[in-house]
């Protein structure tokens, strides 16, 4: 793999699946805010669906500008470690994402696994991650491109991709309307 690589692994109508759990109140955004709810959770929390959400490293809901102007993120204490995202919440069961937890976990090693929201207009920080990700979109159109180092790349609806992003790479989103993925995290193969 340079940097993307199509998977092939089974489809899902998952951004259906995931706006039904929406409409019935099993899930929600946190405050409002409108960026990632996580499909499993750890053993202390196994039903928190917002707990992988964001930084595992800084807590970035107890963000505050200093008096001198500077942006300071907290670091969470302790930090959570992405190997203990083992529980599938119960919000998720029976569902399709439970399918999407299981085929995931029978050929890798997986950390959080995320629905994660771009809004329209958005792009993410030059940034690299510590492990690849497997990327599924559940909602994309014209405008939503990955870049990992000088390739870009628009990644389909409803088609699995193994992408490195242990190197510097962003995401944006220049359409006009939310963008959809299912990230998870890839600690090692099965």
């Amino acid at each position: 793999m340079q940097y993307f690589e199509e998977l092939d692994l089974p489809k899902f109508t998952l951004y259906e699946e995931f706006n039904s759990l929406m409409s019935s109140g099993k899930i929600h955004w946190y405050n409002g805010k409108q960026d990632q709810i996580c499909i499993n959770s750890t053993k202390r929390d196994p039903d928190n669906f917002l707990l992988g959400r964001c930084s595992l490293f800084y807590d970035w809901d107890k963000s505050y500008t200093d008096e001198a102007g500077k942006l300071v993120v907290p670091r969470r204490q302790p930090p959570i470690k992405e190997k203990n995202f083992t529980y599938l919440c119960s919000a998720f069961k029976g569902t399709q994402f439970e399918e999407v937890f299981n085929i995931l976990n029978s050929k890798y090693k997986v950390g959080r696994i995320r629905i994660m929201n771009s809004q329209p207009k958005t792009c993410l920080s030059w940034h690299k991650d510590d492990s690849t990700r497997i990327h599924y979109p559940m909602k994309t159109q014209d405008g939503c491109l990955m870049v990992i180092e000088d390739e870009v790349k628009h990644l389909e609806k409803n088609t699995w991709y193994h992408t490195n992003t242990t190197v510097k790479h962003t995401a944006m989103n220049a359409s006009k309307e939310q963008r959809l993925h299912l990230v998870a995290c890839v600690l090692e193969e099965a």
